[in-house]
């Protein structure tokens, strides 16, 4: 990012009823944080939801990032 470089953050929630995603601050609070920095900065964050079978997983949709 500091080099004009595009920086991406990509959660896949391994189920297909998440409603969203966030970062756990009650187990790991300098995670949220530091990930709120990067938010800040211009990191993209991304999520997505996915559907896990004995055969392999399939991403199923587009989820919001909550901060």
């Amino acid at each position: 990012m500091r080099e004009g470089e595009r920086a991406c953050l990509l959660f896949v929630a391994q189920r297909e009823d998440a409603d969203s995603v966030a970062p756990a601050d009650d187990i790991d609070p300098a995670y949220g944080r530091t990930l709120r920095e990067a938010a800040r900065a211009g990191v993209e964050l991304h999520a997505l939801s996915a559907r896990v079978e004995p055969t392999g997983i399939a991403l199923a949709r587009v989820l919001p990032v909550l901060l």
